[in-house]
């Protein structure tokens, strides 16, 4: 009788601290793989892809190829440009825990063309999240979508470009200046979540915490008195 009252006992304290284990929050993003590349500009293959699956979206022609990525010291931005353009209402690329608008840096309304840039603050080994806004009214009926898509970049794709390549894709000082202003502004929205994310988890760990510890005190009681009457019950026997 002891020994299934203690194998019970052990059971249930190993149960609640996995739970207390497995059921902690999420952690935030990856960490930033690029910082060993040197500052300038390489193109970069990539593919995008459904939002839960591996099949190629049809988003994906909606988007010339390859993308550059642009290193600038420690900051890195990633420029692809979109055909179609008029149909994309809106195109919004992760930032921190948030989606922001990417970077418009041109717009060619006559040939139907937008140039965009987005700033990396994670590990593209992992395929990366935007949100889209397609409207095409000239279809009938009019498709008129949000959804998710996921773009993954081929890392191993990546080739520096030379000087020549580099002056045709025109990059300013000022193409940076505006999008900083949007990154900060982010980043400032993005610590206050942090704070109230901060302050939710340590509540849910309190919590936790007094409930594990109410649990365990009320086996310990159970056990008790299934103990004191087992031992009740023997001397009773024995008289």
């Amino acid at each position: 009788m002891r020994n299934n009252i203690r194998k019970i006992a052990v059971t249930f304290i190993i149960v609640v601290l996995l739970g207390i284990v497995f059921l902690r929050p999420e952690s935030s993003f990856a960490a930033n793989d690029l910082d060993s590349l040197e500052d300038g500009v390489y193109s970069l293959d990539y593919v995008i892809l459904h939002a839960e699956t591996e099949s190629v979206s049809i988003a994906n022609d909606y988007f010339e190829k390859p993308a550059f990525l642009i290193v600038k010291g420690d900051e890195h931005y990633i420029r692809f440009e979109l055909n179609h353009s008029e149909w994309t209402k809106e195109l919004q690329s992760p930032l921190g825990d948030s989606f922001v608008d990417v970077h418009v840096i041109s717009e060619d309304k006559e040939k139907n063309t937008r140039i965009v840039q987005f700033k990396v603050d994670r590990d593209l080994k992992e395929p990366v999240e935007f949100k889209m806004h397609v409207l095409i009214e000239s279809m009938d009926p009019v498709y008129d979508h949000r959804y998710t898509v996921r773009f993954s970049f081929d890392l191993e794709s990546l080739k520096e470009l030379e000087e020549k390549e580099i002056e045709k894709l025109e990059i300013k000082e000022t193409d940076f200046v505006d999008q900083e202003q949007k990154t900060e502004a982010a980043e400032a929205k993005d610590n206050t979540n942090s704070e109230a994310k901060s302050d939710s988890e340590t509540k849910y760990n309190t919590v936790l915490i007094s409930v594990t510890i109410t649990v365990v005190v009320l086996l310990a009681l159970f056990i008790l008195i299934i103990w004191r009457n087992k031992n009740k019950k023997d001397k009773e026997n024995v008289k």
